[in-house]
C-alpha cells in the first residue's frame, strides 16, 4: 500500500525501475537508486509547486483526531504494531464515551429542578400505588 505522497513520488513509472533493481549489476544498482531517488524528489518538488490547492488540503489533515490519523497510520504496521494501536483506538473510544456519559451527567445536573420534579412524581406514584393493600 502506497501513501499519497509516495503516489506522487512513484510516478513516472518509478515502480517498474524499482522492480528491475534486483536484476542489474552491483555496481548499476547502486547508481540507478541515487537517479530514482533524485527523480521521486524532483516529483514531490513538482507536485508541492504546481498543486497549491492540493498541497494546502493535505495541511486540512491537521485536524484530523487521534483516531483517524492512528488508523491510517495502522495500514503500514506489522501485526504487533497494528495490536498496540488496535488497543489505544480501543481506550480511545472508551475516553469518548466516558465523555459523553460525563456531559450527559452534567447536562442532567445543570437543570436540577425539572430532574428533581420528574422523580418526586414519579417517587409519588410509587409511594400511592404502594399503600393500596391487595
Amino acid at each position: 500500500m502506497m501513501t499519497m505522497i509516495d503516489q506522487v513520488a512513484n510516478q513516472n513509472h518509478l515502480q517498474l525501475i524499482k522492480a528491475m533493481l534486483p536484476y542489474l549489476p552491483p555496481a548499476n544498482q547502486k547508481n540507478l537508486c541515487y537517479c530514482i531517488k533524485m527523480m521521486e524528489l524532483q516529483n514531490i518538488s513538482a507536485f508541492y509547486r504546481s498543486h497549491t490547492c492540493c498541497a494546502q488540503s493535505l495541511g486540512d489533515s491537521c485536524s484530523a483526531g487521534p483516531a483517524e490519523i492512528l488508523s491510517d497510520v495502522r495500514n503500514y504496521c506489522d501485526e504487533g504494531e497494528q495490536a498496540v494501536i488496535d488497543q489505544i483506538l480501543q481506550t480511545l473510544s472508551m475516553l469518548e464515551l466516558y465523555s459523553a456519559m460525563a456531559q450527559s451527567t452534567s447536562d442532567a445536573t445543570a437543570f436540577p429542578n425539572s430532574a428533581s420534579e420528574n422523580s418526586t412524581s414519579e417517587n409519588g406514584a410509587f409511594r400511592d400505588s404502594s399503600s393500596l393493600n391487595y
